[in-house]
């Protein structure tokens, strides 16, 4: 129960990692305020922990929303920025729209939620990035998705230095089951599963609370500071 009463603000809560990450705060005596576009899927994440959590939506994109949703939360002890988007295809195909909503969510979208909690956030709390792997291994045709999420890795560095004696750390997460990949068709989400499973030593993709686990890891050791930890079942060095 290392999280005892402290407040969590978790963006991107109500799916995915980010709805683990949630579900793991309150298992750890937390409580959570949660941010997603979904109000539908905000409201399964109230219905489930009752007056655990509180819910706003908020488009990461539009810094107004951002400002918005902070100004109407808590004081917190520790922010965990979980958006999910991908920018799929060659640089011959990627689209524009793509483009921008992969980096105005991973990128412009992490630092309007860092600028704005910045006042809600505790001096000793903590922030959270999340990235993929997709930035730290060269992977053919995802050329904006993983300049992105190694943009991240800078990014969380970089806040670091800035924002001590807050702490920043960003976790790179693996190929995981999460319907960040419900976009692909049955059989090649299955095959990309499997061809990842394979890739990493430990013969398996991920699962949500892997990423979690690891996310109220570095919330609760304050040792922890300007690391960039993957999470990926060792898929970075196979």
């Amino acid at each position: 129960m290392e999280l005892q009463g402290r407040h969590v603000i978790v963006i991107g809560g109500s799916t995915g990692i980010g709805r683990a990450v949630t579900d793991d705060v309150i298992a750890a005596g937390g409580i959570a305020t949660v941010g997603s576009r979904s109000r539908e899927k905000l409201e399964k994440v109230r219905a489930d922990h009752g007056d655990r959590v509180k819910i706003n939506t908020v488009d990461v994109t539009d810094e107004d929303s951002v400002r918005d949703f902070f100004a109407a939360a808590d004081d917190a002890d520790h922010l965990v920025i979980c958006p999910g988007d991908m920018a799929v295809g060659s640089v011959t195909e990627v689209t524009r729209e793509a483009i921008d909503a992969s980096l105005g969510t991973k990128i412009v979208g992490q630092l309007w939620c860092v600028r704005h909690a910045l006042p809600r956030l505790a001096g000793p709390g903590s922030i959270t990035l999340i990235a993929g792997g997709a930035g730290f291994r060269a992977m053919a045709g995802m050329p904006i998705t993983s300049a992105a999420n190694a943009g991240i890795g800078g990014l969380g560095q970089s806040l670091a230095l800035e924002l001590k004696p807050r702490r920043v750390n960003v976790i790179v997460a693996g190929v995981v089951d999460t319907p960040l990949w419900d976009f692909l068709p049955d059989p090649a989400r299955q095959d990309l599963y499997t061809g990842a499973a394979a890739q990493a030593p430990v013969g398996r993709i991920g699962q949500p609370s892997d990423i979690s686990s690891t996310v109220l890891h570095v919330m609760a050791n304050d040792f922890i500071d300007g690391a960039v930890i993957p999470v990926d079942g060792g898929a970075l060095i196979s």
